[in-house]
C-alpha cells in the first residue's frame, strides 16, 4: 500500500518543476491526474462492456482510454499544456454526449454526465467553462427532446429526461458558483500578495524604494553592466542639518520635508532611474546609462530645483539644502566599493561646507545665501 502511494505521488508530481509558476504546475498536475483517472475508469468499464457483449460501448471506451493516454503522452513529449487540457475537456464532452445518445449499460450512461461541469470549469475557467456547459446542455436537449427520439439510439421516459436535465443544470450552477468564488478568492489573494510585495519594497513614509529594493536593483544593474558596455552612476544624498530641522520644527516637520523631497526627486528623475530612501535622511540615486559627468549635471538640477522650491510646514518656511557624493559603478567593481566611494565624496561635501556635490567635476558650488557661485 505504501509503495502504491509512493508511486502515485511520484507519478502526479513527475511533471512539476519548482522553478515554474504554481499555476503552471497545477495545470500539469491536472493533466496527469485526469489522464490517470480517465485511463483507469474507461479501462475498467471497457472490460466490463466486453463481458456484457456490448462491443460498441467497449470500443468507445477503449478509444477514450487511448485518448486519455495520448493526452498524457502529448504533454510528456511536446510539453504543450493547452493542447493536453483541451483534449481532456472535449474528449469528455464527446464521451458524455455519446453516453446520452446510446444510453450506455442499461440506460445508466447519462448518469456520468455530472462529471462534465467540474472538469470544464476546473480546466477552462469560469467563462469558457460555462460556454462548454451551455453547449453540452443544448446538444443533449436536442438529442433527448427531438421529436420521436429520432436522434437517440435508445429511449428514455420523459420524466427521466426532464429530471436529468434539471439536475445537470443545478449541478452546473453550483459548480459555476464554486468556481466563481474560487477565482474571486484567488484573485483577491493574488492582489493582496502583490500589495504586500510592493509594500516590502517601498519606504512607508516617502513611498520611494527602500534599502533592500535598491540593493536588488544594484545587483540587477551590475549583471547588466557585465553584459553591456554601459555606465551607471550612484549618488548618495543627505539632507543638511536634518537634526536641527527636527529640533526646531518637530519630527512631523522633518517627515514632511522627507516626503516633499521625495516628490521633488521623482519629478527631476527619469523613468529608468531608481530613487531609494537609504536610511534616515539619506537617499540613494541609481542612474543607468549615466557617467559621473552627467550625474553631476543631474545633481546640479536637484540643487537648483530645491532652491526654487520653498519648503513650508504649518506656515513656517524651512530652509533645506542637500549634500551629495557621486561614484560610477564599473563592471569589475563591487557594489559596496562604489557605494563607499560615493559615501566618501558625500563626507567631503559636508566637510567642505555642505549644500554641494563631490567630486566637483563641473566646479559648481551651490550656496544657500548666494544661490549659485562658480568656483
Amino acid at each position: 500500500m505504501i509503495k502504491v502511494k509512493h508511486w502515485l505521488r511520484s507519478y502526479f508530481n513527475s511533471g512539476v518543476d519548482e522553478q515554474r509558476y504554481n499555476d503552471i504546475n497545477s495545470q500539469i498536475t491536472i493533466i496527469y491526474f485526469f489522464s490517470f483517472v480517465g485511463m483507469l475508469v474507461t479501462g475498467i468499464l471497457s472490460v466490463n462492456a466486453l463481458f456484457d457483449n456490448n462491443y460498441l460501448l467497449a470500443l468507445t471506451l477503449i478509444i477514450s482510454h487511448i485518448v486519455y493516454f495520448l493526452c498524457f503522452y502529448i504533454y510528456k513529449v511536446t510539453k504543450t499544456i493547452k493542447l493536453s487540457l483541451a483534449i481532456i475537456v472535449y474528449s469528455n464532452f464527446i464521451l458524455m454526449s455519446y453516453l446520452v445518445y446510446s444510453g450506455g449499460v442499461a440506460n445508466t450512461g447519462p448518469l456520468w454526465i455530472f462529471i462534465l461541469p467540474s472538469i470544464a470549469l476546473f480546466i477552462n475557467g469560469l467563462i469558457r467553462g460555462i460556454a462548454v456547459i451551455l453547449a453540452f446542455i443544448a446538444l443533449i436537449s436536442l438529442l433527448m427532446f427531438y421529436p420521436g427520439e429520432a436522434l437517440l439510439a435508445t429511449s428514455y421516459p420523459l420524466e427521466f429526461k426532464l429530471r436529468l436535465l434539471y439536475c445537470f443544470i443545478t449541478v452546473s450552477a453550483l459548480s459555476a458558483y464554486y468556481e466563481y468564488a474560487r477565482e474571486t478568492s484567488y484573485l483577491h489573494t493574488l492582489e493582496l500578495s502583490r500589495k504586500y510585495e510592493l509594500l516590502s519594497r517601498l519606504d512607508p513614509l516617502t513611498q520611494l524604494s527602500n534599502r533592500r529594493d535598491a540593493t536588488n536593483t544594484l545587483e540587477h544593474e551590475q549583471l547588466r553592466l557585465a553584459r553591456n558596455a554601459e555606465t551607471l552612476a550612484i549618488i548618495i544624498c543627505d539632507v543638511d542639518y536634518f537634526k536641527k530641522i527636527n529640533d526646531s520644527f518637530g519630527h512631523n516637520a522633518g517627515d514632511h520635508v522627507l516626503v516633499e523631497l521625495a516628490k521633488l526627486f521623482k519629478h527631476c528623475s527619469r523613468e529608468q532611474d531608481t530613487i531609494a530612501r537609504w536610511g534616515g535622511e539619506e537617499f540613494l540615486f541609481i542612474l543607468p546609462q549615466t557617467n559621473i559627468s552627467h550625474a553631476q549635471d543631474f545633481a546640479a538640477k536637484l540643487h537648483k530645483a530645491l532652491e526654487q522650491q520653498q519648503m513650508c510646514y504649518q506656515e513656517q518656511v524651512i530652509e533645506v539644502t542637500l549634500s551629495m557624493g557621486i561614484s560610477e559603478l564599473k563592471p569589475e567593481q563591487s557594489i559596496q566599493e562604489a557605494i563607499s566611494i560615493a559615501d566618501k565624496y558625500l563626507y567631503q561635501a559636508k566637510q567642505a561646507g555642505r549644500n554641494q556635490t563631490f567630486p566637483q567635476i563641473s566646479a559648481v558650488k551651490y550656496d544657500a545665501a548666494d544661490k549659485a557661485v562658480t568656483g
